[in-house]
């Protein structure tokens, strides 16, 4: 079987759609890797912030500490309040809310903007001492206070606060500061404008070393894969002529043997009725009917002749080429004797520049000599038989024999390639149905081109060779 066969078209286009699907997954990557490095990145942006606020909160209850004389920090009333409120005077804070060790609403500011305690998935990293940052898009400090409704284009920190003395202890309370800094979100924005853009200018350049690398590489096996599928083929037409080659030479050899076997008796019979014509008993009808079994006997014995010469040179691996004059001339050079004993003027020729196989070239005598032969047969005294050999309208060539013989019946044109089938006494009709057939071996095709009163004119069209 044959390798199946791929449309050119999507043989064209496979290699681009591979490098198109190639870049577009890197681009998903791409985008997939620096959507995660920036919500990495400013996660450890908001939890620096909710730190820097804790370790300044965490100074300012230091030194509210160590204003107050015989009273603890957390007994103090207000006294958180008053260190979270010059924290807030160094961030920008719109406001914050206090809450004790007990989760407890103690202060705010603005007046209790919202009694709502920490949430339950913050509290235990609060309680452990870790700040806790959350950036809010589309929201203000104030729509997070409640003061206003959310607005496009507005952003705000909001930052959980353990609130801890730098000299120990255990946790005093925690506070929830809402930061409106523009100079952080004007700082969130320049880094995501760097960083998709180095972003982009890494997917240019990975795409452009995809398309290089991975578009060489499917050229490469594209044409790897045409060189496979071409030679899948012509191991398969090899093995097709291989197999061929087999059944024809078996035949071959047979046929071989039984045109050698058909040889010596033909030349025997030749010789037995030409020594009948030749003693006194070949007179008068019998002797013409002698004579004419004289001459099919050694018209059979040449003809025998000729195949055998075709298939010795077949069995041998002969590789010669025949142009078409030579092809013409051979063919003539068969039958001019006998042409010119029956006085018809025979004529051949052809151009030299179109070449035909030698196997081509004897099968394509064979047929020619046969046509030349039946058409000097039927040509009176005077007249004349030409072969002219020219190219064909395909490329191939055509072979036209012409006589100026009385035309073939309706009768015999009608069945003009069966056997059977002749005008001539004792004929067969084998000839020109074997002609026919031997000209599809060649690669061609024998026809009729006219008969009539004029005379009768047959042509051999052999294909261009492949």
């Amino acid at each position: 079987m044959s390798a199946p066969a791929v449309p050119s078209s999507l043989a064209r286009y496979a290699p681009a759609g591979v490098l198109a699907l190639t870049v577009i997954v890197f681009a998903a990557v791409v985008a997939t890797v620096t959507w995660q490095l920036r919500t990495g990145l400013r996660e450890q942006i908001f939890q620096r912030e909710a730190r820097t606020l804790a370790a300044v909160a965490a100074m300012q209850l230091d030194n509210r500490a160590g204003e107050l004389t015989g009273v603890r920090l957390e007994d103090a009333p207000g006294a958180l309040l008053v260190a979270v409120l010059k924290t807030s005077q160094l961030r920008g804070v719109a406001g914050v809310r206090i809450f004790d060790a007990r989760r407890r609403l103690s202060d705010a500011w603005p007046f209790r903007w919202s009694e709502a305690a920490p949430p339950d998935e913050l509290w235990p990293r609060l309680a452990g001492g870790e700040a806790v940052g959350r950036w809010h898009e589309g929201e203000s400090g104030e729509s997070l206070l409640g003061l206003a409704e959310p607005g496009p284009g507005t952003a705000a920190l909001e930052a959980w606060v353990p609130l801890r003395r730098n000299a120990g202890g255990g946790l005093l309370g925690v506070a929830q500061f809402v930061v409106e800094d523009e100079q952080l979100a004007a700082d969130l924005e320049a880094h995501d404008v760097r960083l998709w853009t180095q972003a982009m200018l890494a997917w240019a350049i990975g795409s452009a070393v995809i398309v290089f690398a991975v578009g060489s590489t499917l050229r490469r096996l594209a044409a790897a894969n045409r060189a496979l599928r071409a030679q899948s083929e012509d191991l398969v037409r090899a093995n097709r002529e291989l197999v061929l080659a087999a059944k024809t030479s078996a035949l071959g050899t047979v046929t071989a043997h039984l045109m050698h076997e058909l040889k010596n008796p033909l030349a025997g019979l030749e010789i037995l009725v030409a020594g009948q014509g030749n003693d006194g008993g070949g007179r008068g009808e019998a002797g013409g009917e002698l004579a004419a079994a004289s001459a099919l006997t050694r018209r059979l014995r040449t003809m025998v002749n000729d195949v055998v010469g075709v298939l010795r040179d077949e069995q041998g691996g002969a590789a010669f080429e025949l142009t078409a004059a030579e092809v013409a001339e051979i063919a003539a050079a068969k039958v001019r004797a006998e042409a010119a004993q029956r006085g018809v003027v025979l004529t051949a020729g052809g151009p030299d520049d179109l070449a035909l196989s030698g196997r081509r070239g004897n099968l394509a005598t064979l047929v020619l000599r046969n046509l030349l032969q039946n058409a000097v047969e039927a040509t009176p005294a005077g007249g004349r038989v030409a072969l002219e050999a020219r190219r064909g309208a395909d490329g191939g060539i055509e072979f036209l024999v012409t006589d100026t013989g009385s035309g073939l019946p309706d009768t015999v044109r009608a069945r003009l390639f069966e056997p059977c089938t002749s005008t001539k006494a004792g004929g067969t009709g084998v000839g020109l149905a074997l002609s026919a057939q031997l000209a599809q071996q060649a690669g061609g095709v024998l026809g009729l081109v006219r008969s009539d009163a004029g005379g009768t004119s047959f042509r051999l069209v052999l294909a261009p060779e492949a």
